[in-house]
């Protein structure tokens, strides 16, 4: 199925103002490196990929800075939307909204994620599904699922990331640009596109392993995997092996806020590796202030 081009790029009807700008970020002056940064600051987050070219470049310290800055900012509204989500659904005792949620999440990592975006894909993934459901001479929930996975799989292209996993693989934004990820993120991609088509799945918090659960059909999927079905007892065989004892807890639905903390505890671990410290750091404070 052919996918619609969405309009990702920079305004185009202000050239000048952002020639000047991007001139201007080579000013020592605080003074006007704070104007700059504030002017930036209104173009949105689909500024982020060209201040990154410009760093790539290797520019003056002045430039550097500024762009730092600016793509720092950005980042933090994110955390900072993304707490507030998780604020206002306890306050109202429910559950975070997931698909919100991983995208704001996104946002940190990708300032220019854009959310119509990613929310089309996923439609698509359904319509996908839905048109090979219904070329089907039966009509179940078996076939439903099988339909997805042949929509999200093979149509779609997603597959696990591996050996090394690396921030971009937990990411929305670069999720559906690369089509790799983690299981965790693979996982709840996989349970929206789900939702869209009718089918209610469970996350399933696995230690060292995210897989997803069909309380109708009864199985479990490991959507890493390419959505293998697997049984309670492979389940347990696989906890056995990674040298915990299980409990039947470990095969609970768990909610969404803590499908979130989990990504969160991924890209922490993930952006470290990678010595980016300022956005471990920034994750790991969100983090704390999420669980007080």
């Amino acid at each position: 199925m052919s996918t619609p081009q969405i309009e990702t790029e920079i305004i185009t009807s202000n050239f000048p103002e952002l020639d000047a700008l991007f001139r201007l970020l080579d000013d020592p002056d605080s003074e006007v490196s704070l104007a700059v940064q504030t002017k930036f600051l209104e173009y949105g987050g689909k500024i982020v990929p060209e201040l990154r070219r410009l760093l790539d470049n290797d520019p003056s310290v002045y430039t550097r800075r500024n762009c730092e800055q600016i793509i720092q900012t950005f980042q933090l509204r994110a955390l900072d939307d993304l707490k507030q989500s998780i604020t206002i659904a306890r306050l109202s005792d429910t559950d975070i909204d997931l698909e919100k949620s991983v995208i704001q999440l996104s946002e940190f990592g990708y300032p220019e994620t854009n959310p119509a975006e990613i929310s089309l894909r996923l439609d698509e993934i359904a319509l996908d599904a839905h048109q090979s459901f219904i070329r089907n001479t039966s009509t179940n929930e078996l076939t439903l699922l099988m339909s997805l996975n042949d929509a999200f799989f093979e149509q779609t292209g997603f597959r696990g990331a591996t050996p090394e996993y690396k921030p971009e693989h937990s990411y929305f934004h670069t999720l559906f640009k690369g089509k790799k990820g983690i299981p965790i993120t693979l996982s709840v991609a996989y349970i929206l596109a789900a939702q869209r088509v009718g089918i209610e799945l469970e996350g399933i918090g696995m230690p060292l392993h995210f897989i997803v659960y069909h309380p109708i059909l009864h199985v479990f999927i490991d959507v890493f995997n390419f959505g293998v079905f697997i049984s309670r007892e492979d389940c347990k065989h696989f906890i056995s092996r990674s040298n915990f004892d299980y409990n039947d807890s470990m095969l609970e639905k768990i909610p969404n806020t803590a499908i979130l903390i989990r990504m969160i505890r991924n890209l922490i671990y993930a952006h470290s590796r990678k010595n980016e410290h300022w956005e471990s750091d920034a994750l790991q404070a969100a983090l704390d202030e999420i669980l007080k």
